[in-house]
This record gives structure tokens, sequence and C-alpha cells, in this order.
């Protein structure tokens, strides 16, 4: 097998999917980034705003959008950093975590139901493949 044809099925698979999350997250009132840093958030507790550039595929650019969009929403609190006075640490307010005890466990179920037309060891070989494509792309650059 010689063609592309792989990386057509993987391409029409991320657009699907992405457009599986986007709708889900849209249900619940936010976008595909602000679900990445309170699903984030929800995970870790407390993130710097460096932390959650490096745990959510958010452009460094956009970030700020999203952190302010989210604490304008009331979801997350913005504090000045005690260590370090130019950087802030992010965390869920009562409403954010309230909001993402309701529809993560929904998101899940969505998300699940859809990658469970692979059984256990199906997803452990597509991950596995999807790992060392995504290596072998940042190798080939």
């Amino acid at each position: 097998m010689n063609n592309l044809k792989t990386i057509t099925i993987l391409f029409r698979a991320h657009n699907s999917l992405e457009k599986a999350i986007k709708d889900d997250v849209l249900k619940y009132g936010l976008n595909v980034s602000e679900f990445g840093v309170l699903e984030a958030l929800y995970h870790k507790q407390t993130l710097s705003v460096k932390g959650i550039i490096d745990k959510v595929l958010v452009p460094n650019s956009s970030m700020s959008y999203v952190i302010e969009n989210l604490v304008n929403k009331g979801y997350i609190s913005k504090i000045q950093s005690l260590k370090d006075k130019r950087s802030f640490m992010l965390e869920l307010t009562k409403d954010g975590r309230e909001l993402m005890d309701k529809v993560f466990p929904l998101h899940k179920k969505n998300m699940r139901a859809i990658l469970d037309v692979l059984d256990e060891n199906e997803e452990a070989i597509l991950q596995k493949a999807l790992v060392k494509i995504g290596k072998a792309s940042l190798n080939n650059n």
C-alpha cells in the first residue's frame, strides 16, 4: 500500500470526531477551548496559565481570551501567584465545579459511545498506532 488513503481516512475520522466534540460541548454553552480549560482544571484542581497552555490544545495567543471568557462566565478564578507576581493561577469556582460535575460525565458518556465501536484491544492498538504516527511526523520535519 503505497497510496495516501490512510491519511485521508485519518483526516475524515479527525473531522468527524472534532464535529462530534464541538456539537457535544455546545450543548453545555461552551466552545471546545473553554471545555478543555475547564476539564483540565476539573482534573488537576489548580494550574498556572502556562500549565493550562501545556495541557490544552489551544494556541497561546487565544488562551487569554478563553480564560477571560471563563472568568466572566463565573466558571474559573484567576489569582496572582504568590511565588511569581508575573504569573496567575487558575481554578474552578463553585459554579465551575458544579457545571463540570454535571456535564463531564455526560460528555464522557457521549465520547465513549463513539469510541466503543472498538473493543479494548482495538482501542489499544489504535492508541499505539497514533502515537507512532505522531512521533514519526515530528521526526520527519
